[in-house]
């Protein structure tokens, strides 16, 4: 039994696999990440998205499980999130939600209009490099660090400089969502990797800054109740860790009840 199956066991009502009634193309998969991790949120909400069925299990970074045997033997760089599906094994956010996109069932979220598609791009790139490690600050002074210790002080200049920073990358995006009901023509992985971005802001002492602007706060609250891309009977936003989920270190699993 190797970490997947100790920590995310997929087979448990004997419908999956070889000797289930689903098919080798309908296998659960197996996803190993955190609550707090952006790249696993982003994960959880394309197996949504894409009607792929997956079980979650908890990976304890913060005591580096990454970094163990039983991890590496798989993952030898320690990359995570992980994801297995029967015997193919991939990490890392982009793999992932590429491996997802091609084996789902809703429409592809990579745009086909090439300069949509690099509209996309563009935007994944800012959430990536310029939000996300703002937000990881405030994540782990405002909610990670606590957790440990309870006398702990969140960094006030640490903090305050994330948000000066958030606030210019924020203001960009409220504008590029100004009369769009998603950042580019149609629901696509910029939503996703933003999606997962802001909620994590969200469960920070800082949910002022996407409730000041509007448009973002627009587009994140039709998140919540927007059904799946596949069209099956599912809200990917529902899935999504709130604060005391993180401060538990659990993960929500993708349920698909209406094959």
């Amino acid at each position: 039994m190797d970490i997947f199956d100790q920590k995310a066991p997929m087979d448990l009502d004997g419908n999956y696999g070889s000797t289930g009634e689903m098919k080798k193309a309908q296998y659960m998969l197996q996803l190993l990440g955190t609550p707090w991790d952006a790249d696993t949120l982003k994960c959880i909400i394309t197996a949504a998205e894409q009607g792929m069925e997956m079980r979650t299990g908890y990976l304890d970074t913060l005591n580096a499980e990454q970094n163990s045997p039983e991890y590496q033997d798989i993952f030898e760089f320690g990359t995570y999130p992980g994801l297995k599906e029967a015997d193919y094994n991939v990490a890392g956010a982009n793999a992932i939600m590429a491996f997802i996109n091609a084996r789902g069932l809703g429409y592809s979220l990579v745009p086909k209009n090439v300069t949509e598609a690099a509209t996309q791009d563009f935007w994944v790139d800012i959430a990536v490099t310029e939000a996300t490690p703002n937000v990881d600050i405030l994540v782990q002074e405002q909610l990670l660090k606590p957790m440990t210790d309870t006398d702990y002080t969140a960094n006030a200049e640490a903090c305050e400089k994330a948000k000066a920073n958030l606030n210019r990358v924020l203001d960009l995006l409220e504008k590029q969502l100004t009369g769009n009901a998603y950042i580019v023509n149609k629901y696509s992985f910029a939503d996703v990797h933003w999606t997962a971005v802001i909620h994590l802001l969200m469960q920070t002492e800082e949910a002022s800054l996407v409730r000041q602007r509007p448009q973002i706060s627009r587009w994140y609250d039709a998140l919540a109740t927007r059904k799946s891309n596949c069209g099956q009977d599912i809200v990917s936003f529902s899935l999504l860790p709130n604060k005391d989920d993180i401060k538990q270190q659990e993960l929500s699993s993708v349920v698909i009840d209406d094959y």
